[in-house]
């Protein structure tokens, strides 16, 4: 046995590993109620004279969405903008089958309170993440 590092010219090579072991891994992790596995992303902007002043993206993954990120003009913040970009990524989000999005914010930013408000509930602590400073894992049922 040798452990090599991964060449892209080993792609069809990983492909069929892949294809023989994860049916069986499924099989053990979730027995006969196997989730319905499918990957998707989407953006969601909010325009105002033909400029974006806000935008979110969601990269759902069998069920589960995770926000990555939500952004608003800092001119516009205050307006109601995230909250309609939020609500209307929650309603697409469902509509393609998700149950549940997650996402990380640090712990003392202005952004905890906003999920908060939306009815996240933070789950755990990630200290020393990104930068060495303490985030919060939030999700929220939907």
């Amino acid at each position: 046995m040798k452990i090599t590092k991964f060449e892209q010219s080993d792609f069809d090579k990983l492909e069929v590993f892949k294809s023989k072991a994860w049916p069986l891994a499924d099989k053990e992790h979730y027995g006969e109620n196997m989730p319905k596995f499918f990957n998707d992303k989407f953006t969601l902007v909010t325009e105002e004279d033909e400029k974006i002043i806000g935008y979110i993206t969601v990269v759902c993954d069998s069920g589960v969405g995770q926000i990555e990120p939500l952004m608003v003009d800092p001119d516009k913040k205050g307006q109601g903008i995230g909250s309609q970009l939020l609500q209307e990524a929650e309603n697409l989000a469902k509509d393609k089958g998700i149950h549940k999005l997650w996402l990380e914010t640090g712990k003392d930013w202005k952004a905890k309170d906003f999920y908060l408000k939306h009815g996240y509930a933070i789950r755990t602590e990630l200290s020393n993440h990104i930068g060495g400073h303490t985030f919060v894992l939030m999700d929220k049922i939907i």
